[in-house]
């Protein structure tokens, strides 16, 4: 393959896509009880390959047992977590997902495979 093909958009031809709503990161602010919380643009339509990661995976990979991890697979420029940055947050199938870290062949190849990892919703 050559550099900059974009692997990625000839496997969406040929394998299902699904659409995501995105949330681009963009800054924090001060809560009203001094807590930094991320402040994200309006959601928008994102299409790539979203993938459950295998649960045999997870001890080699150090996630958390406790946690729904899935892989993104997209044509898009989205931002992991990085020191002093939330990173973006997808939203899929009504539950929310934070971009924890990505492998980074964007600039290379035009695309990125983004673990993501679902947050869970708060108990009243």
């Amino acid at each position: 393959m050559i550099p900059g093909a974009n692997v990625l958009n000839m496997a969406l031809s040929v394998i299902a896509k699904q659409t995501v709503i995105y949330y681009q990161y963009l800054s924090r602010t001060l809560n009203n009880v001094g807590i930094e919380v991320g402040n994200y643009d309006t959601g928008v339509p994102l299409t790539g390959s979203f993938q459950p990661v295998p649960r045999n995976l997870y001890n080699q990979f150090g996630l958390d047992l406790q946690r729904d991890y899935f892989t993104f697979y997209v044509s898009a420029n989205l931002l992991d977590l990085q020191r002093d940055v939330s990173g973006d947050q997808i939203e899929f199938n009504g539950l929310r997902y934070q971009c924890e870290s990505a492998n980074d062949w964007f600039a290379i190849d035009g695309w990125k495979g983004v673990l993501c990892v679902r947050i869970p919703v708060p108990v009243l």
